[in-house]
C-alpha cells in the first residue's frame, strides 16, 4: 500500500485495513468523503453507445466508467478497424492489470471495441476532447498506441495507480506529455 494513500485516508477519517487495504476502496471511500461522485474529466465529452460508429475516430482518447463505480474510468486509445485482425472490428489499445494481481502484471492490450465496453452494468463512453486536434496528431496517437502494443506488451511492474495507469498510457498517446506524479 502506498503511504501517501494511507496518509489521504487517515486524514479524511476512511477506514484502512494498513498495508493490506485495497487502495481503490480507500481512493473510493476518500472521493465520497470528499462529496466527489463523477471524476468524468470536464474536457470529455459523452458518448451515445447508439452513435459509437459514427462517433468514434481513430486515435481518440476514450474512457468508460469501469463496474460499479461512480468514480473511476478506464481509458485507452480507439484504434478502428485493422484489415485481418479480429474480423475487421473495431479495436483498442489500453493498458491494464488485473485488480487480483494489484496490477503488477499490467499489460499493453489489443482487443475489441465490446471487449474494452464489457463492464456488467450499461456502459458510459466518452472521449477526450483536446484544443490541439488535427486527423494527424489522432493518427500519430494511434500508430504509436499499436507500436506500443506491438513492441512493449508485458509492462509488468510498471503500473502505479498515481503515476502510470491507464489514463497516463492513453493521455501520453494523444500528447506525448507526462502527468504523472510518482518516479
Amino acid at each position: 500500500m502506498n503511504s501517501l494513500m494511507l496518509l489521504v485516508a487517515k486524514i479524511l477519517g476512511v477506514k484502512s485495513e494498513g498495508a493490506d487495504s485495497d487502495v481503490f476502496a480507500l481512493m473510493e471511500g476518500a472521493m465520497n468523503v470528499m462529496g466527489i461522485h463523477n471524476l468524468l474529466p470536464q474536457s470529455a465529452r459523452r458518448v451515445d453507445i447508439a452513435e459509437v460508429a459514427t462517433e468514434l475516430r481513430s486515435g481518440d482518447q476514450i474512457l468508460i466508467r469501469t463496474a460499479g463505480s461512480n468514480e473511476r474510468f478506464h481509458h485507452g486509445i480507439f484504434v478502428g478497424p485493422i484489415s485481418g485482425v479480429q474480423g475487421g472490428k473495431n479495436l483498442v489499445v489500453d493498458f491494464w492489470g488485473s485488480q487480483d494481481a494489484g496490477k503488477q502484471e499490467a499489460k499493453i492490450r489489443l482487443r475489441t471495441l465490446g471487449e474494452f465496453m464489457a463492464v456488467p452494468s450499461w456502459p458510459e463512453l466518452a472521449v477526450m476532447c483536446w484544443d490541439s486536434d488535427t486527423p494527424e496528431l489522432r493518427e500519430f496517437s494511434a500508430a504509436l498506441a499499436l507500436g506500443l502494443h506491438r513492441d512493449l506488451q508485458d509492462c509488468s511492474g510498471l503500473y502505479h495507480l498515481l503515476g502510470r495507469n491507464c489514463d497516463h498510457f492513453a493521455t501520453w498517446c494523444r500528447t506525448l506529455r507526462t502527468r504523472h506524479i510518482c518516479s
